[in-house]
């Protein structure tokens, strides 16, 4: 659930590059030479990193490759599978930025709305507007930093917590800067985001996600789940603890919530990072709200109202207990790279460094800059 900053240096040196990529670069398949890169990647991480299972999918005009590796079940060896459904964790908040900007659309909200008027229980609400709040430049505290908060999760991740009970771990901590002068990672951000559309849409977040998402574009294996169970077809999901793996596929979903509960699929997924990187859900206005980025650090790395943007790679990363998940898509050279890991903890796992691998050897390029 909560975002290392892996993604800045890993992704964005790696695609600083990219806008000098040729468009036109071999065949419309991927080389034997280069499926045998790509499938040493994947498996040299696998057991560097003891992750049971890994699905890939990466779709470009030089190539289609889509591969499952490993397992999903490791005590019953059950092979994964490209259509298994994962927690996506932390993108999660493409989704709910996206109906935020659909409800400012709609004229029920602005994006420079303060806080106050919505969730006043937040630390500094009268100062801190919606934008800031989608955009991680509200200086809010992220709960998931609490020391007391990460233990607790990881000894119990059925767990329960509220959203407001969360905004007051939060409140207990000194805010990282006034509101709009920095940029910070912070779940909390995207608990006020859920807490907000229910509030003005006076329906479950859950609710509106689906109606306004989930259903327009036929996405039938993604879900906003309520109980801590993945249900349908599904992979187990993995936290390694002192060199062993240990079962974390059941987590209590009110406490990612709004910043990370939800369950998808890889064709899903990727039906999502088109519509995400096109903006056809929402009007060309709020597309280039959402467009609009601060830096998030050293290099070329965005970060928009709830989307990660690098040189044109739209996208997020997500991490959960026993799920680590990226996608990236340039809508400009239609290309979209995801990936999925059952082994992770609630802040870090290697999708990250899995697709910066993958994308230097579709785009050699890269490697050379």
């Amino acid at each position: 659930m909560r975002k290392t900053h892996l993604l800045i240096p890993l992704v964005s040196l790696l695609l600083v590059s990219i806008v000098l990529a040729c468009a036109s670069c071999g065949s419309p398949s991927f080389s034997t030479e280069q499926v045998k890169q790509l499938e040493d990647i994947v498996e040299e991480t696998m057991t560097a990193q003891n992750i049971p299972g890994v699905i890939v999918g990466i779709w470009t005009p030089e190539g289609t490759w889509v591969k499952a590796f490993g397992k999903a079940d490791i005590e019953k060896g059950t092979p994964i599978s490209t259509d298994d459904r994962v927690r996506i964790a932390s993108n999660t908040k493409t989704f709910v930025a996206t109906v935020v900007l659909q409800l400012v659309q709609e004229g029920k909200l602005s994006l420079d709305d303060k806080l106050s008027k919505f969730v006043p229980s937040v630390k500094d609400a009268d100062n801190i507007t919606i934008r800031q709040v989608l955009q991680m430049t509200s200086g809010t505290f992220s709960f998931t930093e609490d020391e007391q908060f990460d233990k607790d999760f990881t000894a119990d991740p059925l767990m329960k917590l509220t959203p407001e009970q969360e905004i007051e771990i939060a409140n207990k901590h000194d805010n990282y800067f006034p509101p709009g002068q920095g940029y910070h990672y912070s779940d909390t951000n995207y608990e006020i985001a859920g807490l907000l559309i229910e509030r003005v849409t006076d329906n479950k977040v859950e609710e509106e996600i689906q109606t306004r998402v989930i259903e327009p574009l036929g996405l039938g294996d993604t879900s906003f789940p309520e109980t801590p169970d993945i249900t349908g077809k599904h992979s187990k999901g993995y936290v390694l603890q002192d060199g062993e793996l240990v079962d974390y596929s059941r987590v209590e979903p009110s406490v990612p919530w709004a910043g990370g509960a939800m369950i998808s699929n890889l064709d899903d997924m990727k039906a999502w990072a088109e519509a995400l990187a096109s903006g056809s859900l929402l009007d060309k206005q709020m597309h280039a709200e959402q467009s609009k980025t601060v830096k998030m650090g050293e290099g070329p790395a965005g970060y928009g109202l709830g989307v990660l943007d690098v040189n044109g790679f739209w996208g997020h990363e997500g991490a959960i207990f026993g799920f680590n998940t990226i996608f990236l898509r340039d809508p400009d050279r239609d290309a979209t790279f995801i990936v999925f890991t059952n082994q992770s903890t609630n802040s870090a796992g290697d999708a990250t460094a899995i697709v910066t691998a993958l994308i230097k050897v579709v785009y050699p390029e890269m490697g050379r800059k």
